[in-house]
């Protein structure tokens, strides 16, 4: 099951507090995956997928919440995979 949380946007239709990221992650059920847009993923983790340390942030959040991180770059969007 895929979950896709917003449409790609204005960035202020694409607001995402990170809390509720990890809150959603947290309540996955294994297996299924969230849709992580690159621009989303701006909005959470700035400056976005390019920088090191936005990068870094997303691989500590995903190991508190179980999951594993596929990058789909042609399609610009990371899954959020729930061991």
């Amino acid at each position: 099951v895929r979950i896709r949380h917003a449409k790609r946007g204005p960035p202020e239709n694409n607001m995402l507090p990170r809390d509720v990221l990890k809150s959603y992650l947290l309540d996955m059920p294994s297996g299924h995956i969230f849709d992580l847009p690159y621009d989303l993923f701006a909005n959470v983790f700035p400056p976005g997928h390019t920088d090191k340390g936005a990068r870094e942030s997303l691989k500590k959040l995903a190991e508190e919440c179980l999951c594993d991180i596929k990058t789909i770059s042609d399609e610009e969007r990371i899954e959020l995979i729930k061991r």
